[in-house]
Formats: structure tokens, C-alpha cells, sequence
């Protein structure tokens, strides 16, 4: 379960945030719609332990934030947490294939090996398991960057903005393999976005 309560943050005394608070079991997906400005990268980043709240609780899996030091929350965050950026980062000269070995070897879940060819075939890109990501389109860049928050079967995804720079083909598949793929790991999904275009594909939403 994800939960947050009263979390708030503040970069100096204009910029302050005040967040909605989340409960979610395992398998519930979550929308998060805000325009520019309101925090919604910022509150990614506090729900992934990238960024600590002034004041606050975020719960995962029963484990508090606050009770882990900055090393324990990076280690707990490997192991728990898939994040799926705006951009798509990868290390450019490994093969699809090797950034996905590597995204296992980091998180320490090597067992899930065996599943990546598997989920390759599920985004569409089983013949592109050795190409480099510069090779590919933006959306299948961005299939890849899925591939690689699920790989590990974590508890939580967490995307931001991965349907922004996307046409409404593409954006309509996005959203379809992050869903299918959080229902295959029965992971919790939340997606941050301004993308109104997102707004009936899901049950539950709340607006920053």
C-alpha cells in the first residue's frame, strides 16, 4: 500500500507546497493532473524519496520514509520503486537488452532475468532487443522506458509527463502498456501529468 498524509514542501518562501494525501493497495492506479508550476514534479520526486518533505509521511509497503537513512531510502527506492521519467534516460552505448540487464543487476532483482525478452514482446520490440536507444523513435523510446520501471516487478511505478511530447497514437499506447504492465507486476501506478488528454482512462484522479 502507498500511503501519504499532510506531506508539504518548500523550496524558499514564494515557492511552498501543500499535497493532497493518497492511499492506494496494490494494483490501484492513480491520475494526478496539475498544470505548470503546481508542484507536480516535485511531488513525484517526494513519493519516489528523491526529494524529502519538510513535514509529512509517506508509507510504502508499510515502511516509512523518515525511518530510512538517505542510503537505506536509495537501497528501498532500487528494490520497490519503477520510475518512468519525461525524458528517457538510458546509458547510450548498451544494447535495449544490456540497460535492462543492467536496471535488474542495480535494483538487485537478477531473477526477474528471464522475464525481459517476455516484455520486450509485450511493447512491441522483441526485434530490437540489441539495438542501441538512439536507433529507436521517440515512442518507442518511451515503451523502453516503461520496459525498464517494470523489469523488476516493483510495488510502485511513477510517471511523469510520459505522454507529453507523445501524438494521440502513441499517447493512447503508452498509457494502454503502463497499465498492462502494472496489472502483470500488480504494481500501484501513479502518473503526474498535465496531459488532460488522460483524464477518462482512469477511475481514480485528483487535480494539484
Amino acid at each position: 500500500m502507498l500511503k501519504s498524509k499532510s506531506l508539504f514542501f518548500n523550496y524558499d518562501t514564494t515557492n511552498k507546497f501543500n499535497f493532497p494525501d493518497i492511499k492506494l493497495k496494490k494494483g490501484d492506479s492513480l491520475l494526478i493532473l496539475g498544470e505548470s508550476g503546481v508542484g507536480k514534479t516535485t511531488f513525484i520526486h517526494i513519493l519516489a524519496g528523491l526529494l524529502r518533505p519538510n513535514s509529512g509521511i509517506i508509507e510504502l509497503n508499510g515502511v516509512n520514509y523518515h525511518d530510512l537513512n538517505d542510503r537505506e531510502l536509495d537501497l528501498f527506492r532500487g528494490e520497490n520503486i519503477g520510475m518512468i521519467f519525461q525524458k528517457p534516460y538510458f546509458v547510450r552505448n548498451l544494447s535495449i537488452y544490456d540497460n535492462l540487464l543492467l536496471a535488474l543487476y542495480l535494483s538487485k532483482k537478477q531473477e526477474y532475468k528471464k522475464n525481459i525478452k517476455k516484455i520486450l514482446q509485450d511493447i512491441g520490440l522483441a526485434n530490437k532487443l540489441n539495438y542501441k536507444p538512439d536507433s529507436l523513435s521517440q515512442g518507442e523510446q518511451q515503451r523502453v522506458a516503461i520496459a525498464l520501471a517494470v523489469v523488476k516487478r516493483p510495488s510502485l511505478i511513477l510517471a511523469d509527463e510520459p505522454t507529453s511530447s507523445l501524438d494521440d497514437k502513441n499517447c493512447n499506447k503508452i498509457i494502454a502498456l503502463l497499465k498492462k504492465q502494472a496489472e502483470i507486476a500488480n504494481s500501484q501506478l501513479v502518473i503526474i501529468t498535465h496531459d488532460k488528454r488522460l483524464k477518462d482512462q482512469f477511475n481514480k484522479s485528483i487535480t494539484l
